[in-house]
């Protein structure tokens, strides 16, 4: 007889509703100060294109350009303007489908609102100052108030949070241990509405220091709920989603044979 814990499988991925803190609390480390530092949004107006899609492609590329203007100058109005700075994009969407990006510079150089609407063209723009506070809650989305778009869904990847050269602060890499170094790197062939799908029917199982992700045949959620009042009273459930398992054969149920060591 053995005892574990099973839980809901939390990935780290910027697409999951929980996943994404795990992102968030690796890259905290790393992440600048930005306070008082430049702040650009830019967003697409829907009339200029067929498709969230077309846009998000064009507008992504339309971004590409203006940062390498201005990072060689751009004359304007008698003046001339250079960025030649760190910086990140992030790209959020709205519910519609519809994508709009911000981007941080690492300088406190000024901008005209009038020059980087004239820059992209593809929208509306707006130039801020950004405190930390606000840039740690800019992170925490990628949707807000509903799921992924469905365009999205049929994507292998999407680079949600792209820092250029310099952005992040580099920090001491813990030394690799020779079982981390042999493990092979996945790649992945599936599009991201399936990963949803698969995170969606998988769990966490753990039996002291040995942690596994269990593959589900049906949706962790419905596994949950038909068995947490059970559990609950047997005094198995532990609370945050955690149920203690007094046996092994009683997942037998509800796993595939595809679970794998985490």
């Amino acid at each position: 007889m053995s005892v574990g814990v099973i839980s809901a499988y939390i990935p780290a991925s910027w697409f999951h509703a929980r996943g994404i803190h795990k992102v968030l609390h690796r890259l905290l480390p790393r992440l600048p100060d930005v306070s008082s530092k430049l702040f650009l949004t830019f967003t697409v107006n829907p009339a200029l294109y067929d498709s969230p899609a077309d846009a998000f492609e064009q507008s992504r590329d339309r971004l590409r350009r203006i940062f390498f203007r201005l990072k060689k100058g751009v004359e304007w109005e008698g003046k001339r303007y250079q960025l030649d700075a760190p910086y990140c994009v992030k790209v959020e969407f709205h519910r519609s489908g519809w994508a709009h990006f911000h981007v941080i510079f690492l300088t406190t150089r000024f901008l005209p609102g009038a020059l980087l609407n004239h820059l992209w063209g593809l929208g509306r723009t707006n130039v801020q100052r950004i405190n930390n506070r606000d840039f740690h809650y800019l992170l925490k989305y990628v949707t807000k108030g509903g799921g992924l778009p469905e365009w999205i869904l049929s994507r292998k990847r999407l680079r949600i949070f792209q820092p250029s050269r310099g952005f992040l602060r580099s920090v001491e890499v813990r030394p690799s241990t020779e079982k981390e170094k042999k493990r092979p790197v996945k790649r992945r062939s599936t599009v991201l509405g399936q990963r949803l799908d698969e995170w969606g029917k998988s769990a966490k199982f753990r039996q002291g220091d040995r942690v596994a992700r269990i593959n589900l045949s049906e949706p962790f959620k419905d596994v949950f709920d038909r068995n947490v009042f059970p559990a609950a009273s047997e005094g198995r459930y532990l609370g945050n989603g955690h149920i203690l398992i007094s046996d092994t054969t009683q997942l037998i149920p509800w796993i595939t044979n595809q679970s794998q060591q985490t």
